[in-house]
């Protein structure tokens, strides 16, 4: 099988056992608002909209009115998931980090490419976001911010393992195989308020935590804020172990503040990605039931 099939297969199905986790029914947008100039990583284009067509502007449709616009933006703006070809690891021959080396992105467990190989002007030939999925699993929401009495995590805030299982023991939840794992740092209100702490100090998991998660089964990794990973330092090693050595996705900047007010720690997660071939990664509005 081709590293695309076996992707296609790394999700749940809908199942009897997935569909028990629906139990009042309610859904959760997981979804932040676009708005104009938004916070964005520095190397990305924010969301801009212009209009393209105005009602009134076709005088063939008449009595009927049409409008349209244009929106630019990079696809890791606003809420959205990683394809597997999104981030990469400059290597030695020996596969060890190397900033000199030559970089490779994830072709299955052990395994790897050249990136240079599988690129060209129009976009990612290999794992582009057109090739993930749509997914629907069980989630756990782990609201660290809660766990530790706060309503935001101090700035660059790095989430430990021993915080992770502190969460876990406290609200109960259990992260297991085929598992996404939602983490709320309260960090959502920095990018409500246009705070550039949202950007630059971003409080997320550290390596050791993504490592003791994805050991207990953590098939996608999500997060209210626009990393996943503290940041800094930006060597991006959470992304580095998940994505390019595990081919384990990220959802980024998410909603996350009416699970954690509901306390709803487990629920159905539902992420469609859009077909957009040679894309790195795709804007979502993921779904929570519960």
């Amino acid at each position: 099988t081709t590293t695309a099939e076996r992707l296609a297969h790394a999700f749940p199905v809908l199942t009897p056992e997935l569909i028990t986790l629906v139990r009042t029914g309610k859904v959760y947008s997981l979804a932040v608002m676009h708005t104009p100039g938004m916070l964005a990583p520095g190397p990305m284009q924010t969301y801009s909209l212009w209009p393209h067509m105005r009602h009134g502007d076709l005088s063939d449709l008449r009595p009927a009115s049409a409008a349209a616009e244009v929106i630019s933006m990079s696809t890791h703006v606003g809420t959205h998931i990683d394809a597997l070809c999104h981030i990469g690891e400059h290597q030695s021959a020996a596969g060890e980090p190397d900033p000199t080396g030559t970089v490779r992105l994830y072709a299955g467990e052990n395994a790897s490419v050249t990136a240079h190989s599988v690129a060209d002007v129009h976009g990612q030939a290999y794992l582009s976001i057109a090739d993930m999925p749509p997914i629907i699993t069980r989630a756990v929401l782990l609201d660290v911010a809660r766990c530790k009495g706060v309503d935001v995590l101090p700035p660059a805030y790095m989430i430990t393992r021993q915080d992770v299982q502190a969460t876990l023991s406290a609200q109960g939840t259990e992260v297991r195989p085929g598992t996404a794992v939602l983490i709320r740092t309260g960090f959502y209100q920095h990018l409500a308020a246009g705070d550039p702490l949202y950007r630059d100090a971003i409080a997320g998991i550290g390596l050791d935590a993504a490592q003791f998660l994805f050991e207990q089964g953590m098939i996608l990794a999500g997060a209210d804020n626009m990393t996943v990973e503290a940041v800094p330092p930006l060597d991006h090693a959470v992304h580095r172990f998940l994505l390019t050595h595990h081919g384990v996705t990220h959802l980024e900047n998410l909603y996350l503040e009416q699970l954690g007010c509901d306390q709803v720690y487990e629920c159905l997660l539902i992420v469609t990605p859009l077909r957009l071939q040679g894309a790195t990664g795709s804007w979502v509005h993921p779904i929570a039931i519960a």
